[in-house]
């Protein structure tokens, strides 16, 4: 089962399935942030040309069918280019039975990505369950 959302260049899709990686949180693990689709690896630093980057993680069982989920974006400081702690978008969903991994991806701005700092925030009914912070360098 799949349920796809966009919204401003923001995709999240949930899908039944497991994903390799190295991060872990409460509700969450194999957590990767990656300018390709399926990486395996994570990755902190993206240039402002990047294309797409991608959130993958899986949920593990606390995290309740009928769950809403929702996947932020976030610039904490884009140098300027926008408030510090900016949203630059947000995805909610309600989690369904069978599902049990959460895919993420934001599309480059028109002008590239800032150089700055940001982050992707997972929550679960409103509670921040996890963050995962990358920065844009030259």
């Amino acid at each position: 089962m799949r349920i796809r959302s966009m919204i401003m260049g923001a995709a999240a899709l949930v899908a039944v399935g497991a994903f390799s990686a190295r991060a872990q949180a409460e509700g969450f693990e194999n957590i990767v942030l990656s300018a390709s689709e399926g990486a395996e690896e994570t990755q902190t630093t993206f240039t402002p040309d990047t294309a797409k980057i991608f959130l993958s993680a899986d949920m593990t069982d606390d995290v309740a069918s009928g769950s809403k989920l929702t996947v932020s974006w976030i610039a904490v400081d884009s140098g300027g280019a926008a408030p510090a702690n900016y949203k630059i978008d947000e995805v909610s969903f309600e989690i369904g039975a069978l599902e049990n991994h959460v895919d993420s991806a934001m599309t480059k701005p028109n002008a590239g990505w800032p150089v700055g700092t940001y982050q992707v925030q997972i929550s679960v009914d409103g509670t921040l369950k996890q963050t995962v912070d990358f920065s844009v360098k030259k």
